[in-house]
């Protein structure tokens, strides 16, 4: 019988770690203080502590809010049900929110902090883009006003909340003990992006948060104005319009300028 190749044996050692029909230890050489049966069940737990610190790694606040029992219990039962498709770690834990949304569904606050969690991390190593300089707008003539749009950081991301999960993520963040959730007076959208080597959040108003998914889509500024002017003032609408533009720029969140 000829010697097993490679690909078979790891396709084998696979199936062992996820506990499906594998004969793996048929072909691990007995001997020594330890036997094959233990050697494997060495190597079956610690894929699954590895994979649980990378998910510790990933949602620390979402593990500081749950306490180590209760995140270890659904980070290893997320851990069966979603083995790692990737080849790097870094992706593994993507779907971990929306599986905790199903595992607490009375409790949707701790699924939008794994989010928050999740996207902060998602902005730390995301692609790299240089902020727009303040100058390359001054150089702008009026024609060019009226078709001008923008292009917005790679990192960016925007999600609606529900609840007070920015000050239960800022509480854990300062090793304070953090707030009841609550749901949101009104409604509130969430901005991440990362400006230098630094993930940045903060939350917006539906009226930010129109105006940045109207450029997002490709609209025009001028059309962003139009839509502003539409429930406010000329006056305030001016004043509305040069904030967000003022704010976006501080932020390093344009990167460049596109036609509508």
């Amino acid at each position: 019988m000829s010697a097993p190749t490679l690909v078979t044996l790891q396709t084998a050692f696979h199936d062992h770690l996820l506990d499906r029909p594998s004969a793996i230890a048929n072909e691990v050489a007995a001997g020594g203080r330890i036997g094959v049966a233990h050697r494997l069940h060495i190597y079956h737990n610690a894929y699954r502590a590895r994979l649980l610190d990378n998910l510790r790694d990933a949602f620390e606040k979402t593990w500081a809010y749950l306490g180590d029992d209760a995140f270890d219990d659904a980070a290893l039962d997320f851990v069966e049900a979603n083995p790692p498709q990737h080849r790097n770690l870094r992706w593994h834990g993507a779907d971990f929110p929306h599986w905790l949304a199903a595992r607490f569904p009375q409790d949707p606050d701790i699924a939008e902090l794994a989010m928050i969690d999740w996207q902060l991390r998602r902005a730390f190593d995301g692609p790299d883009a240089d902020p727009l300089a303040p100058a390359a707008l001054a150089e702008l003539d009026a024609t060019q006003w009226g078709t001008v749009g923008f292009r917005f950081a790679p990192t960016l991301f925007l999600a609606p909340l529900c609840f007070n999960t920015v000050n239960i993520w800022h509480a854990l963040d300062q090793d304070q003990p953090p707030p009841p959730a609550e749901p949101l007076p009104d409604p509130a959208w969430l901005l991440i992006w990362r400006k230098a080597w630094q993930p940045h959040f903060r939350t917006i108003d539906p009226m930010e948060h129109a105006a940045l998914s109207h450029l997002l889509a490709g609209a025009s500024f001028a059309q962003v104005c139009a839509s502003l002017g539409e429930r406010l003032s000329d006056q305030d609408t001016t004043a509305q319009a040069a904030r967000h533009l003022g704010t976006w720029l501080q932020d390093g969140l344009i990167v460049g300028l596109a036609t509508a």
